[in-house]
């Protein structure tokens, strides 16, 4: 995803404006700290199940807290003293009616303001992920998340608004590296040069705030062999194939178009949020909150492990200034709409 972490995760050049996410993003912080060897078993069973608790409470409340005006989403997460907490973020300062606690589980307020759908901005050969990419029928922009494969085929991975205009692209529209916003004259059409791939599937967003989408996901097929399944050398180079779980506190990191290498933690799982995007309102349902490690164009970057495993997390789709959203990676990668969708890492 990403476009600015304050805007959408593409930048639509032409209308001068960000993709808002209106979404309920979340954040916790976790610090690590060392145990007897019984003790982490122990902390890890105990934080699961009140985890668990939490949730089936955030799910039954959700609905009706996000009636309230100025309530932008909800979560699961920790407290500042790391005790299971339901979360519900807000647009400003004093928003009535939110309760302290529902079914006994202790409700922490966290304003974070409206979220917006979220520079490698130059052309790169070999196409590296984590860059500049977008639909040549607009001017915007957005990130390469990874290279994915399927049926011995290529494809580059990235959000729906990104690649496939908010579901108003054709399949077969050209996809360019860099994104048009990033040309130069800005919005120039240089798809003779800069054209890689082919957009071939994307899963579509239902615009309601009732609806239960699930992911933000579009594909493009390369038209290009010069390409690589790795970051740019100076970062952290291939992704691991092997995804993983985001659990709260779990340390991340991303490569995205406009603020390249930024590290954070997962701050929230389970997240209901609504998205603003330019073609309406949309609520995304199981979603993952981190900390703030984007900016607008950076949406469609793809999130791993902070570590040298590189296991991929999360899609990357929107924020606001103190918080970013993901897709959880599994469910991106097994949509109906797409296939099943396996991570190149070599």
């Amino acid at each position: 995803m990403y476009k600015f972490l304050r805007k959408p995760a593409r930048i639509v050049g032409y209308l001068g404006l960000a993709l808002l996410l209106a979404s309920a993003l979340f954040w916790m912080s976790c610090s690590e700290k060392q145990q007897s060897a019984t003790g982490p078993e122990r902390s890890a069973a105990l934080t699961a199940s009140n985890l668990g608790r939490v949730m089936a409470v955030q799910n039954r409340h959700t609905d009706r807290l996000m009636e309230i005006d100025g309530v932008e989403g909800t979560a699961t997460g920790l407290s500042a003293n790391g005790t299971p907490v339901m979360k519900v973020y807000a647009e400003r300062e004093g928003v009535a009616g939110i309760p302290s606690s529902v079914d006994g589980i202790l409700v922490e307020v966290e304003v974070t303001g409206k979220f917006y759908a979220q520079a490698l901005t130059k052309q790169y050969r070999p196409v590296p992920i984590g860059v500049s990419v977008g639909n040549n029928n607009e001017c915007a922009v957005g990130t390469i998340g990874c290279v994915v494969e399927k049926g011995g085929q290529q494809y580059i991975l990235s959000n729906n608004h990104v690649l496939a205009r908010q579901n108003a692209a054709a399949i077969g529209e050209d996809i360019v590296q860099p994104g048009r916003y990033d040309t130069k004259p800005k919005c120039a059409n240089k798809v003779s040069t800069d054209k890689v791939a082919d957009l071939s599937a994307f899963v579509p967003i239902v615009f309601s705030t009732s609806a239960n989408n699930r992911v933000d996901a579009a594909i493009a097929l390369f038209s290009t062999t010069d390409f690589t399944c790795a970051t740019l050398p100076a970062y952290y180079g291939l992704p691991s194939s092997t995804t993983v779980a985001a659990t709260v506190g779990l340390a991340i990191k991303k490569v995205g178009r406009t603020s390249s290498l930024t590290t954070g933690t997962v701050t929230a799982i389970n997240a209901t949020v609504n998205v603003g995007y330019s073609a309406g309102t949309a609520r995304f349902t199981g979603q993952i909150v981190t900390t703030g490690i984007s900016r607008s164009g950076d949406s469609g970057s793809l999130v791993v492990t902070n570590d040298g495993n590189n296991n991929p997390v999360g899609l990357l789709y929107a924020g606001s200034s103190t918080a970013t959203v993901l897709n959880p990676i599994n469910e991106v990668l097994s949509t109906s709409q797409m296939g099943n969708l396996t991570i190149c890492s070599q």
